[in-house]
């Protein structure tokens, strides 16, 4: 946070003899590094006569929850003076804090309060549970939340992050669903999505090429077409898992998709090749004798 623009803002403004109005006390509240520093500015809010906006009790939330003090930022949230038509904002705003900051459980138990109370949780704060849920056997519970993204592109965002934790937990019908729903609401986009799923394979402990196959498979069945990018993913991916198999699946899908080779391409192959025959007891086995031909061509 900009806590030293923050007060450079506050001492122009005295400077000049211009008082703060709310909203600039909610952006300096929201910049403090510290919670006396947030007492003084609330109170110096107060002491002016400002009424409290629903920027300023959001701005408290998430400044008390990046401090760690979670009971506080609570507690704001349970203000009677909150005017009734700003309390689902600034209840949305308390679930996003404790998602973003590592109090994903509180989150998610919030957010039955609310849906079990009749209300509904904003855009922002569903995706920032969506983006934090990582735990296994939370696939409903995602699906739940990305039905109260009713904003497009937020949605799409939502989904594409649900598809990423699909890959993760191996729910691999489920990402097949959602790679097809992308697609359906915008297919260029779904692009970048499907490159960044590739690249999450590859960084993966362990490498799991069985969900990157089929979803490889999956991918043109839908007729979108097979990326450079994610090739190269998948094909490094190959070599972390040691494996000139499914290395040389990947090498024919380059050609199949009119992708010529590089120079990346050949010697990700030959360290595929390598790795695999590394793992060989003999010298002189397939994988070594690959690995010798292809790197006199």
């Amino acid at each position: 946070k900009n806590h030293n623009g923050a007060q450079m803002v506050m001492s122009q403004m005295q400077i000049a003899g211009v008082k703060p109005d709310s909203e600039t006390f909610s952006y300096l509240i929201s910049n403090c590094d510290c919670e006396e520093k947030i007492s003084k500015y609330l109170d110096e809010l107060r002491r002016d006569g400002l009424q409290m906006t629903k920027h300023a009790y959001m701005a408290l939330i998430n400044a008390y929850s990046r401090l760690g003090n979670f009971d506080m930022a609570k507690q704001v949230a349970l203000d009677k003076e909150i005017p009734p038509k700003c309390l689902s904002e600034v209840t949305s705003a308390l679930v996003g804090a404790l998602a973003s900051n590592g109090k994903v459980s509180d989150g998610l138990e919030l957010f039955d309060e609310i849906k079990q109370s009749g209300g509904y949780l904003e855009p922002k704060a569903a995706i920032a549970l969506i983006e934090h849920t990582q735990t296994e056997d939370q696939l409903d519970r995602l699906y739940q939340l990305l039905e109260e993204v009713n904003e497009p592109g937020m949605w799409f965002d939502g989904c594409g992050r649900v598809l990423q934790y699909c890959v993760q937990h191996n729910h691999l019908d489920a990402a097949v669903d959602l790679l097809k729903q992308l697609k359906e609401t915008n297919e260029m986009s779904t692009y970048m999505i499907v490159d960044q799923v590739f690249c999450q394979i590859w960084e993966m402990e362990p490498v799991n090429l069985d969900v990157g196959m089929e979803l490889l498979r999956a991918v043109k069945e839908l007729g979108l077409n097979v990326s450079r990018t994610s090739l190269d993913f998948l094909l490094s991916a190959c070599v972390k898992a040691k494996d000139s198999q499914r290395a040389q699946q990947i090498w024919e899908e380059y050609e199949s998709s009119g992708l010529p080779h590089n120079v990346l391409t050949s010697l990700r192959m030959y360290q595929a090749l390598v790795s695999s025959a590394q793992r060989s007891t003999s010298k002189k086995s397939a994988e070594w004798s690959a690995a010798k031909k292809f790197y006199k061509t």
